[in-house]
């Protein structure tokens, strides 16, 4: 059985739903369509599916990809696609919020996160709620494989599954869907893939390329296809980072560990990921002050099962937009340097000042 084609009418979204959004692509052909998808794995490979799956419906279509630390209602990257002036849109993997994203473009928004708050007027397909949650690749792939021949673009739905969830995920088929893309092939894809939104070069565009271009995980990992040289490059410039800004010695209050350094790379995530591991019973918050100019953008993890975004949220801060959004258990934000300060203070970091938080060039911490 082909990952996520159970004939469960209930998953990976009820059947109702996705048949609706089936008939929003359908209703593309001869149309101009604009499909923005997010940039990790998961959301390169939800584009992937929804770019070809268009074409075989005789769509024309253009991609565009939101920049370092944006998503798709961030102004610059609606500026951006309403240049491209097309007749409708495909969102993937960037979350779901009230504000429409272009007034006036019918717009499909495919996702996984949780939310009650949906674009008006917006044609909304989410995994959220229907157990096991799929990541939005995989529920791209149950909605366009009627559309397609889908044993060919599996292992897209596989990458961005194992990107999200990782091998061991307790998704129907995915075991047996992992052995026929390659097990070692895909975490390998994976890693690359990452690694190009996760330089301080954001070569995302670049990740796109590179999956458009291949047709299988193993082209992917044995270079078979132009442009994973430059992935490997970047692969290790994130991991160079990630050794360097590890070492910064954490700071703590209570059971919360902060660890404040600067990269020009996104490494906080797997900071916070690796000290997770070696402090297993506090919460954990990487801080990186040199990703964006002005900013502190952090990620929060912990080894225990916590909800990190309802504690970030019992914080009662009042901060909207970029805070406490993602998942349970992987979240964080992006915030001004007055705004961190004002978040340490909250959880309990005295004596932190504006210049320990401006952004600080190589210093790790």
């Amino acid at each position: 059985m082909l990952l996520g084609l159970t004939g469960d009418p209930g998953w990976p979204a009820p059947a109702e739903a996705l048949a609706k959004a089936r008939r929003f692509l359908e209703a593309q052909k001869d149309r101009h369509v604009l499909v923005a998808p997010h940039t990790d794995v998961d959301g390169l490979s939800s584009g992937v599916l929804a770019l070809r799956a268009l074409r075989t419906l005789g769509a024309r279509t253009t991609s565009r990809l939101p920049g370092k630390g944006e998503h798709a209602h961030s102004p610059a990257f609606q500026e951006r696609m309403a240049k491209v002036g097309a007749e409708a849109l495909v969102v993937l993997d960037m979350g779901s919020r009230s504000a429409p994203i272009l007034p006036g473009v019918p717009t499909l928004v495919v996702d996984h996160h949780p939310s009650t708050e949906y674009p008006e007027g917006a044609l909304v397909l989410t995994s959220y709620g229907h157990e096991p949650i799929a990541p939005t690749s995989l529920l791209t792939y149950s909605l366009v494989s009627p559309l397609v021949i889908p044993g060919p673009l599996e292992w897209l739905a596989v990458l961005g599954t194992v990107a999200d969830l990782g091998v061991d995920a307790p998704l129907p088929s995915l075991k047996d869907a992992l052995r026929r893309a390659g097990r070692k092939a895909v975490t390998e894809a994976v890693a690359l893939l990452n690694a190009a939104r996760r330089s301080s070069h954001f070569a995302a565009s670049l990740g796109l390329e590179v999956l458009m271009r291949a047709g299988s995980a193993a082209d992917i990992n044995e270079g078979r296809v132009p442009g994973v040289d430059a992935l490997r490059d970047c692969r290790l410039e994130v991991q160079r980072e990630v050794t360097r800004c590890a070492k910064t010695p954490p700071r703590f209050s209570g059971n919360v560990a902060l660890l404040l350094f600067s990269s020009g790379a996104q490494v906080h995530p797997l900071v916070a990921v690796r000290w997770a591991q070696r402090l297993p019973e506090h919460i954990v918050i990487a801080a990186n002050a040199g990703y964006l100019p002005g900013r502190v953008n952090f990620a929060v993890r912990s080894r225990e099962p916590r909800d990190l975004i309802a504690f970030l949220r019992g914080l009662e801060l009042p901060f909207e937009g970029e805070y406490a959004r993602g998942h349970a258990q992987a979240t964080g934000g992006s915030l001004s340097a007055r705004e961190f300060l004002q978040f340490t203070e909250a959880l309990g970091f005295r004596g932190l000042q504006a210049n320990d938080v401006e952004r600080r060039g190589v210093a790790p911490g």
